[in-house]
């Protein structure tokens, strides 16, 4: 095995560095160096520094359908002045908020949402990023909105105070996150001296006006000294040539003032050597469990051919055979690890190890800091290893070598955050560059990761705690250890448990296209159809690259009809999941996806990627599932674990809580949280034993193979498929169910939340579920979808979160309007709500009929960008049973059809007069309901019961 490894290394190497060689580095009219792009990239890139000192990278697709741009500028919330936290993060705020070329408020979302367009921005610790895209053709007129954010912002005193409190509406709504929460705690133990310590969101107290000072004066000041065009990376893609492009982008951009701002070197510390080793213990929100080991190291942001952080990270978080993750498991006390440097600063970087515990764990997790000291010293004594080093090394070229289109927006926001750190030559390839190795390097990085440097933070409900974060009210401690306890963490463990990564059995050795054979079919088509058995299959004929999307539904009857069928299913999956882990580890690192879950109407399996070694992956998951290897003591750990992330559900986004009691009201088959924690109490190893059996004695199988595959590919899948399904005619299934709101219905759905802001969703179910009716429901997402925010959020500050969109459930088409509010009680949201929806008609005239019926027409027109979308097209079309694959240009045709009358009448009836209506409301601390006339109800069961339903066969 080791020698045919070594040969499909040499041989990969090969390829990759012949793939490099076909894109070599040129310049344009000898000014600068252009970016090295990989050979399955048919862009086209061109690198240019403006006159005023911003670089920017041209991106040109000429059949691209959504053209997109993205600035980044070198500064975020660790630039805020002393006591200003969320500075940086209220000025990103009042950017979008008008201009003096374009000073309406709404002017920049409205135009981006009715040209088939989204905008947004993030501001992280050392970045404020801004990002849109748009249909193709509307680039120049949106792109001149967007370069005036950088040029002449107008900054109105009037939206100050109303900007203000969307920020504190952000903050109050992280109140529940552990993950803001947990941030707060670290700032508030890291060293004062380090800017990062400063309070990231804002709120209306760290923003107020003061005596001397108003906001906005220090935000105009900040915005003055810190967003200058040298410290600023520009991405623009377009359908338009480079040289046009670059005509557009040119005059607009060189506008950007250059105000020669430097982003200073951080030499202050996160943590000083003398507060460490330390240990903060945290109490959550959510019932968590968790402890992580972090260490300071350099920032190697600039050593990206090496990446030994990179290197070390993917040893310390490998899940296969001997890995820290496999002991942690083995001896029941984890259930997960990761690690990675994913804090980092002009200076250094954090370097962290994050384990989610068991019960055994938490009640001593200084065994677990012990294993990961010793498998540290195992790292350390063993030494950097080349063959490693180039096992990641060649999978990452082979990544860029086959880089796959992907989403024009998330593409540029990437890009321009990434041109900061990457040389010209190496913007597009610096993620996937590993090709110095540095032994030296690598193992003085393993100097930095010993106890005596640690910061080790324990969260569980058992924490010990004597004080409160100042923002998030977190209880917490902090303690500076020494002695025999953090020696202890040092002891060997005897006897030795773990060993480096055996050599990768999944790496793809053959990377060929198959011969597209003559009787391919321009859709999939069934290649086989037996009584528990049918196979779609289609070559990929656009796309062509080495890969492929192997999907396999098994149904069921066992699986939706009760709580405890659908918690038997999902604790199957997951504990077969768990028990294959460490085989299908080393073939994700290989490119190689896996996935085993439970959903409507059965379990579906998953392989996607490098088509080479699939068959030999599945072969062995076929086995594991007729033979699987569950023991007692994992199926109580993962048990407990399903009950605690169920539980957990009451500290997430209390608008996200209600989105899921909507969810589970209007779909027959879905069960909350409780049902199914009730279905896994109950619940024995002997049990699910016994349903498997039933499962696989009940399972039918239907598979779709769309990619890099042979013509007989599936007949070998049939045969590797065969020993699961049992003989005999198939078990009918129930059908799928939503529910069906009468017209004039009006129903409302109270639920508890425990959080002081109120939250609404409006459910408007369409008249129907034809081609007509999504169709219209669609168009009345997109037409409310800037007014609603704009008027709602940004005019009358009724919160942060605040959203309309199209919900369709199984082709069932709905309206949802969605407003959590920390402000305002539920009545007043409602309000607010009802007597938007009633001016919609007299403020939509014919131009923005026909730019929105447009927008959306372009959407479900666009091009599938990979090869994963269009399998997932065709999976979702055969589930629903829609075999021509003709779906969305249906839906598209339907809407290209629609007169403004027409909408106008169908919107007045079933969004107005006679509103198929279901509201999901928590009454926050107001303790106020809607009072609407509504048939009230306290739950899902209850508004399910005897109810109309659709049935989707």
């Amino acid at each position: 095995m080791l020698f045919s490894q070594e040969a499909a290394w040499q041989r990969l190497l090969l390829v990759v560095v012949a793939a490099l060689a076909l894109t070599a580095c040129s310049s344009v009219d000898g000014e600068a160096p252009q970016p090295v792009q990989s050979p399955n990239d048919d862009y086209q890139y061109r690198y240019l520094v403006l006159d005023n000192q911003l670089p920017v990278l041209l991106i040109s697709d000429t059949d691209a359908p959504k053209a997109a741009a993205s600035l980044d500028v070198m500064v975020g919330s660790g630039d805020n002045p002393s006591g200003r936290g969320g500075l940086a993060h209220f000025l990103e705020h009042m950017l979008f908020l008008g201009t003096d070329k374009y000073p309406d408020a709404a002017e920049y979302e409205q135009y981006i949402t009715e040209h088939g367009g989204s905008r947004n921005a993030y501001t992280s610790f050392e970045h404020t990023n801004y990002f849109f895209d748009i249909n193709a053709e509307f680039l120049p007129e949106a792109l001149d909105r967007f370069a005036q954010f950088f040029i002449a912002p107008r900054f109105d005193a009037q939206y100050v105070d109303r900007e203000k409190n969307a920020v504190q509406a952000e903050y109050q709504m992280g109140i529940t996150s552990d993950g803001r929460r947990g941030l707060d705690v670290l700032q508030e133990v890291m060293n004062p001296e380090h800017p990062f310590s400063q309070f990231s969101v804002g709120s209306l107290e760290t923003l107020a006006d003061r005596p001397d000072s108003s906001i906005r004066e220090e935000m105009i000041a900040f915005y003055n000294k810190h967003y200058s065009a040298n410290a600023m990376r520009l991405v623009v893609l377009g359908n338009e040539s480079l040289d046009e492009l670059e005509a557009l982008v040119t005059p607009m951009f060189n506008a950007v003032p250059n105000r020669d701002y430097q982003p200073p070197q951080i030499e202050a510390p996160l943590f000083k050597d003398a507060d460490l080793p330390l240990l903060v213990q945290v109490e959550p929100q959510a019932t968590s469990r968790s402890l992580s080991a972090s260490f300071q190291i350099p920032d190697f942001r600039d050593d990206y051919h090496v990446k030994p952080a990179n290197y070390l990270s993917n040893l310390l978080g490998h899940e296969g055979t001997g890995s820290l993750l496999s002991q942690l498991k083995a001896e029941g006390l984890a259930e997960s690890l990761s690690a990675g440097a994913g804090l980092g600063w002009r200076g250094g970087a954090l370097l962290s190890i994050n384990v989610t515990l068991t019960e055994a764990g938490a009640a001593d997790y200084d065994r677990v800091l012990q294993l990961i000291f010793d498998y540290v010293a195992m790292l350390r004594e063993a030494g950097p290893q080349q063959r490693l080093y180039e096992e990641q090394s060649a999978l990452a070229a082979l990544s860029f070598r086959f880089r796959e289109e992907s989403s024009a927006i998330g593409y540029v926001s990437a890009l321009s955050s990434g041109m900061h750190y990457y040389a010209p030559e190496d913007i597009l390839r610096g993620p996937y560059i590993m090709d110095d190795y540095r032994a030296d390097e690598l193992s003085s990085l393993l100097e930095y990761v010993r106890p005596e440097r640690a910061l080790v933070v324990f969260t569980d409900k058992t924490a010990m705690t004597d004080r409160k974060s100042q923002y998030y009210e977190v209880a917490y401690s902090a303690q500076t250890l020494a002695g025999e306890r953090v020696a202890g963490w040092e002891v060997p463990v005897e006897p030795a448990v773990f060993a480096l990564p055996a050599p990768n059995p999944f790496i793809a050795e053959d990377v060929s296209l198959v011969a597209i054979s003559e009787d391919n079919p321009e859709i999939p088509e069934r290649r086989l159809e037996q009584q528990r058995q049918t196979i779609w299959f289609q070559q990929d004929d656009e796309f062509r690259i080495p890969k492929g999307a192997l999907y396999v539904n098994f149904r069921s009857p066992l699986v939706g009809g009760t709580p405890e069928n659908a918690a038997s299913a999902l604790m199957y999956t997951n504990l077969l999941q768990d028990s294959v882990n460490e085989l299908t580890y080393p073939a994700l690192l290989a490119g190689l996806n896996f996935s085993f879950y439970k959903h409507s109407q059965g379990v579906s399996l998953r392989l996607s990627g490098y088509t080479d070694k699939q068959e030999v992956l599945l072969a062995q998951l076929v086995e594991a599932i007729r033979s699987p290897q569950f023991s007692e003591d994992r199926f109580e750990n993962i048990r407990r674990n399903m009950i605690r992330n169920l539980e957990n559900a009451v500290a997430k986004r209390p608008s996200s809580q209600v989105i899921d009691d909507l969810r589970e009201a209007i779909l027959y088959g879905q069960w909350g949280e409780q049902a199914i924690i009730n279905g896994l109490k109950q619940l024995s190893l002997e049990d699910l034993q016994q349903y498997s059996t039933a499962f696989w004695a009940s399972a039918t199988a239907e598979s779709l193979l769309f990619g890099n595959y042979t013509a007989g590919a599936p007949a070998s899948l049939a045969t590797t498929l065969e020993p699961l399904l049992a003989s005999g005619e198939p078990v009918s299934l129930p059908p799928l169910e939503v529910l069906k709101l009468a017209p004039g219905e009006n129903l409302q759905y109270t639920v508890a939340v425990d959080h002081s802001d109120s939250v609404i969703a409006w459910y408007l179910q369409g008249g129907g579920n034809s081609y007509a009716d999504r169709a219209a429901t669609a168009l009345a997402g997109q037409v409310t979808k800037s007014g609603f925010f704009q008027q709602l959020r940004t005019e009358q500050q009724l919160g942060y979160v605040v959203s309309s969109f199209s919900w369709a459930q199984l082709d069932v088409p709905a309206l949802v309007l969605l407003i959590q509010s920390p402000s305002h009680s539920a009545p007043e949201v409602s309000t607010a709500m009802s007597e938007f929806m009633a001016r919609v008609p007299g403020e939509l005239d014919a131009a923005q009929f026909e730019r929105h019926k447009a927008a959306l027409v372009n959407d479900l027109r666009r091009p599938d960008k990979n090869l994963w979308e269009r399998a997932e097209f065709y999976w979702q079309s055969i589930a629903k049973k829609q075999y021509q694959f003709d779906d969305k240009q249906r839906l598209a045709d339907t809407i290209s059809g629609v007169a403004l009358d027409d909408w106008l009448a169908y919107f007045q009836q079933h969004f107005l007069h006679q509103a198929h209506s279901l509201q999901v409301v928590t009454a926050g601390r107001w303790g106020k309901f809607p009072d609407l006339g509504a048939q009230r109800l306290d739950s899902a069961a209850q508004i399910k019961a005897d109810h109309a339903r659709y049935v989707i066969q």
